[in-house]
């Protein structure tokens, strides 16, 4: 399985391959590097597809330099070239590089729909939410059960390279970008309504969608009303009320079980939502 991409990480530098995080599978190789190999020609002999997160540095392909952005899906097949250029400024890396086999997208395109051999009407697209949660899928199942369930990694693997093969064919609009913006922030509220009763931060939620705090700030504000944090103390406030009207547990005990640090805060922060504290709120409410 991984001698089929020993090759590529032979190109990588050991100062860099030692800091890369690598998951392999039989057709696919999922690379999560700290920073880019820069001044090097790259080679590829495989499909190679890389995620970004953040903007990284110039770069040039087949001899044509390109700027790409946050939320690009660099798209390139077989026998292409890539060098990315140093930077006289500190660049802030975040990407995931995906190689797979050509056999197997060949015949992935195929199957769906793709006629003769694969290629890419261009290097730059962007990368959608339905990719990103089929990478998570197979990085879980490699990560968690290795690769003793042959049958899951093979439906990952098809699910990865078909939803590759959507990215990289659609055409990038503002009705696109827009849809972009609105994926982050659904999985912004998804990650906060699941986690909210946890001790969790900005931070947390943006490197679960891999997007920075302040771009989080700017489009959650913009689509939602309202601030992540002041998102996530309203979920703690619905369900603390919640839990003061139909339980008997103690302020101490729902400050805890809905993510406050101490019932201090708690008592604070629900009495500026609410008017009034805990307990005057639980008495008002079974008042018949």
């Amino acid at each position: 399985m991984k001698r089929n991409f020993d090759y590529f990480l032979q190109k990588i530098p050991a100062n860099i391959h030692d800091n890369t995080r690598s998951i392999f599978t039989e057709y696919l190789a999922i690379f999560i590097p700290d920073c880019f190999v820069m001044d090097k020609p790259m080679y590829v002999e495989e499909y190679h597809f890389v995620i970004c997160f953040s903007t990284p540095p110039l770069a040039t392909i087949k001899g044509k330099e390109y700027q790409f952005r946050r939320g690009s899906l660099i798209c390139l097949g077989p026998g292409d070239d890539i060098l990315v250029h140093s930077s006289s400024h500190s660049v802030l890396v975040k990407y995931m590089a995906i190689c797979v086999n050509p056999e197997f997208l060949q015949d992935i395109h195929v199957q769906t729909g793709g006629k003769g051999t694969l290629q890419f009407s261009t290097v730059d697209r962007r990368f959608s939410f339905l990719l990103l949660e089929a990478l998570e899928a197979l990085i879980h199942e490699v990560v968690t059960y290795g690769t003793s369930n042959q049958l899951m990694i093979a439906s990952l693997e098809n699910r990865v390279a078909i939803q590759l093969l959507r990215d990289a064919r659609s055409e990038f609009s503002e009705s696109k970008h827009h849809q972009h913006v609105q994926e982050n922030v659904e999985r912004a509220i998804k990650y906060i309504e699941t986690y909210y009763s946890s001790n969790i931060s900005i931070t947390d939620i943006c490197k679960s969608i891999y997007i920075s705090p302040a771009y989080l700030q700017k489009i959650f504000l913009k689509q939602v009303g309202k601030t992540p944090h002041q998102y996530i103390m309203e979920c703690r406030h619905q369900k603390s009320k919640e839990l003061l009207e139909t339980t008997d547990l103690s302020v101490e005990e729902i400050a805890r079980q809905v993510g406050f640090v101490n019932h201090s805060h708690f008592s604070t922060a629900f009495k500026k939502i609410q008017g009034v504290s805990p307990l005057a709120f639980r008495k008002s409410s079974r008042k018949i």
